[in-house]
């Protein structure tokens, strides 16, 4: 929490040194792909938006352009679950000075079953966009990345990396993918001395979507407060963060709740939730 008191708030800014800043977010159609973007844009970036739906991201762009008519903002189509398809968002980049790129897409509307009864292909699914299409867009766009520096990737992850919980392993699974991935190559860029690209994880817990259906209070935020919380906890220059307060505050209690209650506690509120008949296996 004390990071909160000496970090620059304002971090975000030293990624705006080019004359055209450029940010890339991926899931950007809706929740807090879509807040990023609008968080982005009032910083001064022009923002290509990822995603598979492009009704939405037109809507979101033609929003972008109305609140700021000087920004730029371009729709990149792609489905992430065909990992093929992140030649399309190179192809997209290719000449813009790309400084910052987020990767929010993640696996979020699969079953909440336990595994024995989860479809093999959907595991399949879950990985492609969880796992293989994250770490194959980053790979892609580092050299960009290293290029433009001082640049930042921000890798979207989840509490239940932390505390994983019962009925959704495979998505637990794609975020503990992505905490040791983020942390190992914040370590890399630093060893062969690339410093000026910044990686971080940030550890996201609650937050009220139109896909979770969750009511928005004080722990359960909306996407537009998540994402000032994301874009400000960049400039805490930590490798692992929790940007929102609240949840930083509960990541510190839970340190002083065995691992074995909280399990419990998220998977009494899971199995109601269960997508599966929820008999075969119980």
């Amino acid at each position: 929490m004390l990071w909160r008191l000496v970090s620059n708030l304002n971090g975000i800014d030293q990624f705006r040194a080019t004359d055209e800043p450029w940010a890339l977010v991926t899931g950007a159609s809706d929740g807090i792909g879509k807040s990023l973007c609008k968080v982005l844009a009032k910083r001064g970036f022009n923002v290509l938006l990822h995603g598979r739906d492009h009704r939405k991201l037109y809507k979101c762009c033609q929003e972008l352009l109305a609140a700021h008519p000087s920004g730029k903002f371009e729709l990149i189509v792609a489905d992430a679950t065909q990992p093929a398809t992140v030649q399309d968002v190179v192809t997209a980049v290719r000449g813009r000075p790309i400084t910052v790129l987020i990767n929010n897409a993640g696996y979020t509307t699969g079953p909440v079953q336990p595994l024995l009864t989860i479809d093999p292909e959907e595991i399949g699914r879950a990985i492609s966009i969880g796992i293989t299409w994250t770490i194959q867009l980053t790979r892609a766009l580092l050299p960009r990345l290293v290029e433009t520096q001082p640049s930042v990737i921000v890798n979207v992850g989840s509490y239940a990396a932390s505390h994983p919980p019962p009925f959704i392993s495979v998505y637990t699974g794609t975020k503990g993918f992505l905490q040791a991935f983020s942390q190992s190559l914040r370590n890399e860029m630093r060893t062969i001395g690339h410093k000026g690209v910044e990686v971080q994880y940030h550890e996201v817990y609650f937050c009220s979507t139109k896909s979770n259906g969750a009511p928005e209070n004080l722990a359960t935020p909306s996407p537009n407060r998540m994402a000032h919380a994301i874009i400000a906890a960049v400039g805490s220059c930590k490798g692992h963060v929790v940007p929102y307060w609240v949840h930083e505050l509960l990541s510190w209690l839970f340190l002083l709740v065995p691992e074995r209650i909280i399990s419990r506690i998220a998977g009494s509120v899971l199995a109601r939730k269960r997508t599966d008949t929820g008999t075969l296996w119980q």
